[in-house]
């Protein structure tokens, strides 16, 4: 990442950090796809975990606003929630605080793409919420850095921008022509207006090998959501005048959205999500 485009990135989450995960309109569809999103780059993550009551020393790269991060910490593990934003660490900060959960964290402001941290330092990196992608042409380094802190045979999370999803959206805006870059270069923007790469599923799964990983899975959250929501409703309704609760169902549609998600429709996922081991 350019110094710029840090500059940038960093001046953009220090502006929306007293805000953020706050979300937009509380519409029920909207509601219920960012449950399913996080269930879905939790679940795995969490099966990964040692269940003797073993404490693991984990990154989790990006934070912001200590979403994941506090879950690490209330399963019993030591976290290092490190950001580009210091806005977005204070954020974190005050979800920690909080909890109760300030002695099972340290906080660090840094770029994915230039860890200043030793090698092999966790039992577990994780990098949600894009960081990758915004590193831009620097993702192969971004990729490099996470996998290098994790000691030999640990696991590495990844999320990060689908490019189908940004080549169909720009054309679902009737942007035909950004749409075809998109597609060409992986080149987009993010809700914030900011650039990001948007990979190809070939494309991590070289960037993953490159860096001296080994992949596990890589798969799309949620896949389908809104299509799936209609369909449901259609199917669900029937001749009745009482529309369909979605919500009073969110535990069959995260169910279904599990199953769909590592059933290999990936590239029609909102984000991909890349589990993978450093080599031993």
């Amino acid at each position: 990442m350019s110094t710029a485009d840090a500059a940038s990135l960093k001046r953009r989450y220090d502006e929306v950090s007293p805000k953020y995960d706050q979300g937009g309109p509380n519409a029920m569809a909207i509601k219920l796809f960012w449950l399913t999103y996080e269930h879905l780059t939790w679940k795995p993550v969490e099966a990964l975990l040692p269940k003797d009551g073993t404490s693991w020393r984990v990154l989790d790269a990006g934070g912001g606003g200590g979403k994941f991060g506090t879950r690490f910490a209330e399963a019993g593990h030591h976290v290092t929630v490190l950001d580009i934003s210091p806005g977005m660490l204070d954020g974190a900060r005050a979800q920690f605080t909080a909890k109760g959960l300030l002695d099972r964290v340290a906080f660090m402001e840094g770029d994915v793409a230039k860890l200043a941290l030793p090698d092999a330092a966790f039992d577990l990196v994780f990098c949600e919420g894009d960081p990758v992608s915004y590193c831009l042409d620097a993702y192969p380094n971004a990729v490099k850095e996470l996998v290098r802190v994790a000691k030999p045979g640990a696991p590495v999370v990844l999320g990060v921008d689908n490019r189908y999803e940004a080549f169909s959206g720009a054309l679902k805006l009737g942007r035909p022509e950004e749409a075809f870059r998109t597609l060409l270069d992986g080149r987009t923007t993010c809700p914030y207006g900011l650039p990001v790469h948007a990979f190809t599923v070939r494309e991590l799964e070289q960037t993953v090998a490159d860096a001296g990983a080994e992949l596990l899975e890589i798969f799309g959250k949620p896949v389908m959501f809104f299509d799936m929501l209609n369909a449901m409703a259609a199917s669900r309704g029937g001749g009745s005048e009482k529309p369909w609760d979605a919500w009073s169902a969110r535990e069959e549609i995260l169910a279904l959205q599990e199953k769909l998600a590592h059933e290999g429709f990936a590239v029609l996922g909102q984000h991909f999500q890349v589990m993978a081991r450093r080599r031993a």
